[in-house]
């Protein structure tokens, strides 16, 4: 029972606290002026950029969870091409969705969806990051015939193997000072009013995933071992689709099972792998066991660059990425 009051009493005082304005974006579905496509009844916040004559190119972000903010500096190739970003499902300003309708499989669909949508006659070029890279890998595991390039910025793990080591090199550290950040973090969420069911979700999942403190494991993706030298703004994060999508990649020993690179021997032209310099978790040597699955491919070394190398590094990328 003495605990019990404790507990209260320590709650009570840190609502009071952390007492404030706190938000999340609407999504599409509260604000109908956000520029949005539907397929297949399943709504997404996309934008595009260029002439729809040209060469399309599609955008696919990381995450999972994440959204497209961070990699609009990727618009200025609508130069010489037809740019398309998009929200993934029930990420970014996109609506939310259930949990069940996060999935690998959904999110492999739904990109095959947004380059038939964008591009029904004609053969795409492809950028991915991180996540979206693994997403471009199966899709063109899967559809070699609709792709002319690719390009590759680190993505996480695309076999079974690979998403093994990565488990042991990414994993937060609970110290003291993770602790209180999260429990901070927590009772702020509670002051967010008039918003989506996910919202309080979102807002944690958003703040603890860029906060540069030590036992962050993201840290270790950037320049100085900093989150704040990486280029990471975004309009809003999804929690569910994160948790949702990494957790049914697992058995049930917690192993991650999954498998983006049966049919890429079937692709023959040239994969352009993107790494920085900086990120010692999937940087340099992990893509380079990568690599081996690809009929032709190449890296190129961002120097001074971390995980968000395309923004960190614009114009250098921009030049890179013209010249393929």
């Amino acid at each position: 029972m003495g605990l019990f009051i404790v507990f209260l009493i320590f709650s009570i005082s840190m609502y009071f606290i952390t007492s404030g304005e706190y938000s999340v974006p609407k999504t599409v579905t509260d604000d109908k002026t956000i520029p949005h496509i539907e397929i297949d009844d399943v709504t997404f916040h996309s934008e595009t950029f260029g002439n729809d004559t040209n060469e399309t190119v599609i955008i696919i972000h990381g995450g999972p969870g994440n959204d497209y903010k961070y990699l609009l500096p990727l618009k200025e190739l609508s130069e010489n091409y037809f740019v398309v970003f998009y929200d993934q499902r029930g990420t970014g300003l996109s609506p939310r969705v259930d949990e069940e309708e996060q999935s690998l499989e959904n999110s492999l669909k739904d990109l095959g969806n947004i380059i038939n949508y964008y591009s029904p006659d004609k053969q795409v070029n492809l950028i991915g990051h991180s996540w979206g890279a693994m997403l471009a890998s199966g899709y063109i595991a899967r559809n070699p015939e609709k792709v002319r390039k690719v390009i590759l910025a680190e993505p996480g793990m695309l076999t079974s193997e690979k998403g093994k080591e990565y488990m042991q090199k990414f994993k937060t550290e609970f110290n003291w000072d993770v602790i209180k950040a999260i429990t901070i973090i927590a009772f702020e969420s509670l002051h967010i009013k008039n918003a989506d069911k996910q919202a309080r979700i979102d807002y944690i999942f958003g703040k603890i995933g860029t906060m540069d403190i030590e036992g962050n494991p993201m840290r270790k993706y950037f320049c100085g071992e900093s989150v704040n030298n990486g280029y990471f703004p975004f309009w809003r994060l999804s929690g569910v689709a994160s948790q949702s999508i990494m957790k049914k990649g697992m058995d049930d020993n917690g192993t991650i099972q999954i498998d983006l690179v049966s049919g890429l021997e079937n692709f023959t032209k040239k994969v352009l792998f993107i790494v920085g310099e900086c990120n010692k978790v999937i940087g340099k040597e992990f893509q380079e066991g990568h690599m081996k699955y690809f009929n032709n491919a190449e890296m190129v070394v961002m120097n001074g660059a971390g995980h968000t190398m395309f923004g960190e590094k614009t114009e250098e990328c921009l030049s890179i990425i013209k010249k393929e």
